[in-house]
């Protein structure tokens, strides 16, 4: 009995000073994020330099393929945006509807030009 306790207490010990291992989280590709403007402006550095000189199909390829990308991050970027846009205008806020502002505009000024004046 004292044998199991011991090799219990051993393996609970053991666990307690393992290394945990790292899990390593790979970025699909529909998720990537823009690009820096650094990177932005060494692509299309190469992409002038492509055009004026001769270039391998492989580097062409590379180029189209990453401004392709970025074309469609900020496509869903602004399509995000729009959303939000109509969404805000569209909500029926009370708060914001103009006929209750100027209803309560009006009874405001009507409180306050019937208030009564006070005398020392």
């Amino acid at each position: 009995m004292k044998a199991f306790t011991s090799l219990v207490a051993l393996a609970v010990l053991g666990n307690a000073f393992q290394m945990p291992q790292s899990k390593k989280w790979h970025r699909p590709t529909s998720l990537k994020s823009e690009l820096s403007p650094t990177d932005e402006m060494c692509i299309e550095n190469v992409a002038e330099f492509c055009l004026h000189e001769s270039c391998d199909v492989e580097e062409y390829e590379a180029l189209i393929n990453q401004l392709e990308d970025q074309k469609a991050h900020f496509i869903r970027h602004v399509a995000n945006v729009e959303s939000l846009l109509i969404r805000l205008k569209d909500s029926n806020h009370p708060e914001h509807d103009p006929d209750e502002v100027t209803s309560l505009k009006e009874n405001i000024k009507s409180t306050l030009a019937g208030a009564p004046s006070v005398t020392p």
